[in-house]
């Protein structure tokens, strides 16, 4: 599991920027709404917004564990009500299990740059393949391919892993 330390304020803004990055904006201020349960409608009536767009947001929380609700009917009317909890135990699997993703995906990409040898000019970054495929000319803008030094990429995509691993820990 991910050891945040004590401090639940960094594990919350870690939250929100993990979904912020893998949902939206908006899924992070309904999620900071849910400090305790709520209704659908009284979250739509604090945000200002429709109440299907509210559900629409709860519902994909839902799908990835981070919400929960009740169900009741109203007898008189038999319309169901919402009452919508944030998911306390599930938010660091889920912070985990996306940053164990996203590393995955960040050592592919070291691992094709380090590798491969590419080719660049003002538009486009090709591999090698694609530049002798093309002589050399990119189809696009007509200029030459010409060798392209990824060490920048290299680094950043090194730092990002080291930073990954850290929050792991």
């Amino acid at each position: 599991m991910i050891n945040m330390g004590s401090d639940n304020s960094s594990n919350n803004s870690l939250l929100n920027y993990i979904l912020e990055e893998s949902m939206s904006k908006d899924h992070v201020i309904v999620m900071e709404k849910l400090s305790e349960p709520k209704h659908d409608e009284d979250i739509a009536a604090e945000l200002n917004l429709k109440a299907t767009i509210v559900r629409t947001l709860l519902n994909e929380l839902h799908a990835k564990n981070l919400v929960e609700y009740e169900r009741t009917k109203n007898k008189k009317t038999g319309w169901y009500t919402y009452l919508w909890k944030k998911r306390e135990d599930k938010i660091d699997e889920f912070i985990q299990s996306y940053l164990t993703h996203k590393l995955d995906i960040l050592n592919k990409q070291l691992q094709a740059e380090k590798q491969g040898v590419t080719f660049a000019c003002s538009c486009n970054r090709v591999s090698l393949e694609e530049a002798i495929e093309t002589n050399f000319i990119c189809p696009r803008c007509n200029e030459t391919f010409i060798e392209f030094d990824n060490e920048k990429i290299i680094r950043k995509l090194e730092s990002e892993i080291r930073k990954i691993n850290k929050l792991l820990k």
